[in-house]
């Protein structure tokens, strides 16, 4: 690449962004940054500071506190909170609900959006690509970024999918748990007033349901072709 870009990839939980973004980072040597992680840190801190998590300010008190890192290690993104690493602790589904409640939080998101436009901007300096992946990318944090992905899939695929990112950490629960809890983030997500869950207008949408990694990442590689940013 003749200039560092952005790509932002919104979408669902369960509908391959984390996946992708992985992928197409890999691919383009870019940073990858997992926004949700963010939230899930503060959800964390949050719950074992007993913190009532209905309570804005008290929530915002607490992230003004705190400190928040995605680092790169290896291949992976590993997230630390006031640098102890949480990486594997934060995908609990206590805290996944609960960070999930707090990004409904007006001042919290406009404070998380503000750390994240900061490491898009640190990555600009030094030279680097940025693939970030969340619920309010293409519209909040990078509403000029060099291509948009909106990604979905049917509920109950990304249900199954959720369900198997899950065993695979050791957490045990059941499928019709993890679709209960996937309608309600989706409707979370979708209703709540600021920054809601949305497909721009300059957005490419894939639909997951049927396709293999491999078959999304090259329909984004063939679309960042198509518009000669590789």
């Amino acid at each position: 690449m003749d200039k560092p870009i952005k790509i932002a990839v919104d979408g669902p939980v369960g509908s391959g962004k984390g996946t992708l973004a992985v992928a197409l980072a890999k691919k383009l040597d870019a940073l990858y940054i997992y926004t949700g992680a963010m939230y899930r840190e503060l959800g964390l801190v949050c719950l074992r500071k007993k913190i009532n998590v209905k309570d804005e300010i008290k929530v915002l008190q607490i992230l003004n506190k705190i400190s928040i890192e995605l680092r790169e290690t290896g291949e992976k993104m590993r997230a630390f909170l006031n640098g102890e690493d949480v990486s594997n602790e934060i995908f609990q589904p206590h805290v996944s609900k609960t960070a999930s409640s707090i990004a409904t939080f007006p001042k919290v998101r406009k404070e998380m959006v503000l750390r994240q436009k900061k490491m898009v901007l640190r990555a600009k300096i030094e030279g680097k690509s940025v693939v970030m992946e969340g619920r309010d990318i293409a519209t909040d944090v990078i509403p000029d970024a060099d291509l948009k992905i909106y990604l979905t899939a049917d509920v109950k695929v990304r249900a199954k999918r959720r369900l198997i990112q899950f065993e695979k950490r050791g957490i045990k629960t059941q499928f019709t748990d993890v679709l209960k809890d996937l309608e309600e983030r989706d409707r979370q997500d979708t209703q709540r007033s600021v920054s809601p869950l949305r497909i721009t207008k300059d957005a490419i949408v894939i639909d997951t349901t049927n396709d293999t990694i491999d078959e999304t990442v090259d329909k984004v590689i063939n679309k960042l072709k198509e518009k000669s940013l590789i």
